[in-house]
């Protein structure tokens, strides 16, 4: 049923007085409550809401009838104040209304009561007593507690209806468990039940009412998606409205790149469980490589026919999305998905190198765009698709990820030009070389997106000579005194030789002695070493057992320390 018949049945039930039950049932997500809530403010705005009084109520986890019904009465407000939650004033009014209603019954009821202590209580007695020609708004029908029934509940808005003269709502989501009842007994009590299935255009015009670039992008997006949940929908937009200020002045490519990233990590993270067919975002991230097509068995994630058959779909779908490659702001932007908001440094640092990629590509030919020889056609065009892609890659090296470097050399190496991939590889580290920490693959490539042997040996070796510009003792030094290294460190000092380390030993005095030692020590002490940490140890180690061989008094120094000879 479109939006536009929906909308026609709930204002025709709301300009009618007629006591009446309406229902309106759907998946659970595609927004049945937000489009209620946003009609029913359009129709009070043009003063089209026939009855004087409005409550909201939700079922869910609703204990007994009684209390049901006191939610009702607290929740009511006038006509005028929709859109407007329920608060102590209106709970206060409706208190009052409704004694001054009861005339010398209330005075009797309450009389020689403490108003504190027995006030609420009377009120709860007679507050049923109110609800007369009144609209009422009842949600998650199908999730009552387990001491409250559906049809229960059913025939207290049958007594709404048949004796106080109200107008009931029902909202309740199809296919749910606990709709047996309602199954059972509407035709006894609701007149009239619509559908309320809208398709994803529909969805999102209910969801995004800005007309901005960035959600004019947005809504196209959860259209191609086919995102029908309200609730993701809206996740999605507030994602995209914390992102414009930081995303202002950069070019409208880049915008949309990082606007395309924000809907589908949205979609794919909270759909986790809901939809087999939907991606999870996880494997966007760590198994990107399927999305170049590079499908050899060793880059499944698992070797199960099934699993590989649902990758396989995985990565149509994202294929025909336009997702081939996750960079390094998708990284960050995931993230950002996962725990809803932005870390301003991380998100400017990447989307600066994004936006500067963009810019480049308008006057260089971008690098993405030559993939379009791989993708574009089932031609029999290996040269041609190798040429465009290693030219291509020469005039972009500055501005391509990790992440496309190791899938254009693997995809090379799979067509045979294995030459070519290698030459890609050093003029990568040639032109990048200024970028010391972009080889640090320890710190760079937490989601093994980078699989090539040969990037990650070149890599390790690039990065072991760029960082030893520091003499361990410098190293030394520092990481005594701060209790803190980092990763530089580490290699500085596993470069060390035990000869090297004797040479430091002997020559520092005082103090820094056994700061220096236990320094070096202490990565022999972790319950899992790295192969690195273990080289500091020992080195360290055979240096001092060194020093202790060369005397008695020395002997017993290094002795000291947990050495012995």
């Amino acid at each position: 049923m479109s939006l536009e018949i929906i909308k026609k049945q709930i204002d025709i039930f709301l300009s009618d007085e007629a006591p009446a039950v309406m229902a309106i049932k759907g998946e659970w997500g595609v927004g049945k409550t937000y489009t209620w809530n946003k009609y029913l403010l359009e129709a009070q705005n043009e003063n089209r809401v026939s009855l004087p009084k409005y409550s909201y109520v939700s079922a869910f986890g609703a204990k007994s009838l009684d209390s049901f019904k006191y939610s009702i009465f607290e929740n009511v407000v006038d006509k005028k104040l929709i859109g407007s939650e329920a608060s102590i004033q209106t709970f206060k009014k409706n208190s009052v209304d409704l004694l001054a209603s009861l005339g010398k019954k209330s005075i009797k009821l309450v009389k020689g009561s403490s108003l504190l202590k027995d006030f609420t209580p009377a009120i709860e007695s007679l507050s049923f007593l109110s609800l007369e020609k009144t609209l009422i708004c009842i949600d998650d029908l199908e999730r009552t507690g387990d001491d409250l029934s559906v049809k229960d509940i059913l025939g207290l808005i049958s007594t709404l209806k048949e004796q106080r003269n109200c107008k009931v709502i029902i909202l309740l989501n199809d296919k749910e468990d606990g709709l047996e009842d309602y199954t059972k007994y509407r035709e006894k009590v609701v007149d009239t039940e619509l559908k309320f299935a809208p398709t994803a255009i529909e969805c999102a015009s209910i969801a995004f009412d800005k007309n901005d670039y960035e959600f004019i992008t947005l809504k196209e997006l959860t259209q191609k998606l086919g995102i029908r949940n309200i609730r993701i929908l809206k996740k999605a937009e507030r994602l995209v409205e914390l992102s414009k200020p930081l995303m202002s002045q950069y070019e409208q490519e880049t915008k949309y790149q990082i606007i395309h990233s924000l809907a589908l990590f949205t979609w794919c993270h909270y759909c986790l469980g809901h939809d087999p067919e939907i991606p999870t975002l996880d494997y966007i991230i760590n198994k990107n490589i399927h999305l170049l097509d590079f499908s050899d068995d060793k880059y499944l994630s698992n070797s199960d026919e099934e699993t590989s058959e649902k990758e396989k779909k995985w990565n149509s779908m994202l294929l025909s999305y336009g997702y081939q490659l996750t960079s390094d702001i998708d990284l960050v932007l995931a993230e950002s998905v996962r725990t809803g908001y932005f870390i301003e440094e991380s998100f400017k640092r990447e989307a600066d190198k994004l936006n500067k990629e963009i810019i480049d590509s308008k006057s260089e030919g971008s690098f993405h765009d030559t993939w379009k020889f791989y993708h574009g056609s089932f031609d029999n065009n290996k040269t041609e698709v190798v040429n465009a892609l290693y030219e291509s890659f020469k005039k972009n090296v500055k501005n391509i990820s990790l992440t496309n470097l190791n899938g254009t050399v693997i995809l090379f190496k799979d067509l045979g030009e294995k030459d070519k991939a290698s030459e890609l590889i050093d003029i990568y580290i040639e032109k990048r070389k200024s970028e010391k920490g972009l080889f640090n693959l320890k710190e760079n490539n937490i989601f093994g997106d980078v699989r090539d042997p040969e990037i990650v040996n070149k890599f390790d070796g690039i990065y072991k000579t760029l960082v030893t510009t520091e003499s361990a003792e410098q190293v030394l030094e520092r990481i005594s005194e701060k209790d803190g290294w980092n990763p530089r460190d580490e290699v500085a000092l596993s470069n060390t030789s035990p000869d090297e380390f004797y040479r430091i030993f002997k020559d520092i005095k005082g103090k820094k002695i056994p700061l220096y030692v236990k320094a070096c020590l202490q990565f022999g002490n972790f319950s899992n070493p790295t192969e690195q940490q273990k080289t500091i140890a020992d080195n360290a180690t055979t240096a001092l057992k060194t020093i202790a061989s060369e005397s008695d008094i020395n002997k017993r120094r290094v002795k000291s320390f947990g050495i012995y000879t």
